[in-house]
């Protein structure tokens, strides 16, 4: 199967390439710099010329494709509402390429979307809810209702591991290195 993958020279992208490859898949990785292309290459992926702004090229990777994994995301918290509008926006433009396909249309969202005590599950929903990124999960449901097949997966506020030097956990090692102390609120449950 050839595996459309936007983000896919990030941090999960990268894992999920390597994955999708040692599983026999070919991948054509979106690349926005030479840098990008070179790091797919370099891994046994194709590279795609594009970027989450330029709709007609992943529209066209979406076309060239058997299943699209959006990983992609960009990280501009400055203007985090309008970055999330834009997602809604990648979204649609791959859900048109794939109307009247059964490709499988994997979307990554997160986790923090829904707080309450307890595990949150697939079932939790909240199409109104006030974070912004809830639009994402309501671009993938006006992509179902299209009868593309769209799944969902929400990831953690934190997804790290070996190689992540960004982001909550390494900060909080670091500092508890420092402190040689990790501090825990209440039981650890995270709310």
């Amino acid at each position: 199967m050839k595996v459309f993958v936007t983000g896919a020279t990030g941090f999960v992208g990268t894992a999920v390439v390597q994955e999708l490859l040692k599983a026999g898949h070919d991948v054509l990785g979106l690349a926005r710099s030479e840098e990008s292309a070179k790091k797919l290459i370099n891994a046994g992926a194709e590279p795609h010329v594009g970027d989450l702004m330029d709709f007609e090229s992943l529209k066209s990777g979406a076309k060239l494709s058997d299943a699209v994994i959006h990983l992609g995301f960009v990280h501009d918290f400055s203007r985090f509402p309008e970055m999330c509008i834009l997602d809604s926006k990648v979204i649609e433009a791959i859900g048109d390429a794939l109307v009247g396909t059964d490709k499988p249309f994997l979307i990554t969202s997160g986790t923090a979307l829904f707080s309450k005590d307890g595990i949150t599950t697939e079932n939790d929903r909240a199409v109104n809810h006030p974070h912004p990124r809830i639009a994402t999960e309501n671009a993938a449901d006006d992509q179902v209702a299209k009868g593309v097949n769209v799944s969902v997966i929400r990831l953690s506020p934190s997804v790290h591991g070996e190689g992540d030097e960004i982001g909550f956990v390494p900060l909080f090692i670091k500092i508890a290195k420092e402190k040689g102390v990790s501090a825990i609120i209440r039981e650890g449950k995270n709310h």
